[in-house]
């Protein structure tokens, strides 16, 4: 957690927040500013250049402090990820998905997904570790006809709205560790 500079607020990752653990001392003081104009600050000429100009007005709120960049991290790794791309599986796997669906008529998207997602798994690591794919075409089937007869009915609605997110959270929901 962020600690301002003078220790009376704490970032919590969304908002600022009193410190809890600030001396007692320090925290009864109250602090006026008085701000006759509002405060720019002021930024070398090239960075001036390249974003547009704001002016906050100054304002009672908690100090802003330059959040620092912080990467997204597994549990207890490194959170590296690694996608192994040397071979062109996963393209020819993409192209034959394609003629599926498209010699089918759509009709063999689930089929076609799953040998993509399959694929695509099994070329994944994440801190060394593998995913797996354990859908199956047969259950995606279900969820994909759901979804057709829906659209069809709804002449395509269903499907902007809401059917695409179902396809995807089935898919999402059959992704795990190895």
């Amino acid at each position: 957690m962020q600690v301002s500079e003078d220790g009376l607020w704490v970032w919590n990752g969304t908002e600022w927040v009193p410190n809890e653990n600030a001396e007692t001392a320090q925290a009864s003081e109250p602090v006026v500013e008085q701000v006759s104009e509002p405060v720019v600050a002021q930024a070398p000429a090239a960075e001036v250049a390249a974003a547009p100009a704001m002016v906050n007005p100054a304002m009672a709120v908690a100090p802003v402090m330059q959040a620092q960049a912080m990467p997204m991290q597994a549990m207890g790794g490194t959170g590296e990820w690694k996608i192994q791309t040397a071979n062109y599986g996963l393209f020819f796997t993409k192209l034959l998905a394609f003629l599926l669906t498209a010699l089918t008529l759509g009709f063999g998207l689930p089929w076609a997904k799953c040998m993509v997602m399959n694929k695509w798994a099994s070329n994944v690591r994440i801190d060394g570790r593998r995913i797996v794919f354990t859908g199956t075409a047969g259950q995606l089937v279900g969820v994909w006809i759901k979804v057709f007869l829906l659209s069809v009915v709804t002449i395509g609605l269903y499907y902007i709205f809401a059917g695409y997110k179902a396809i995807n959270k089935y898919i999402d929901a059959h992704i795990t560790w190895a």
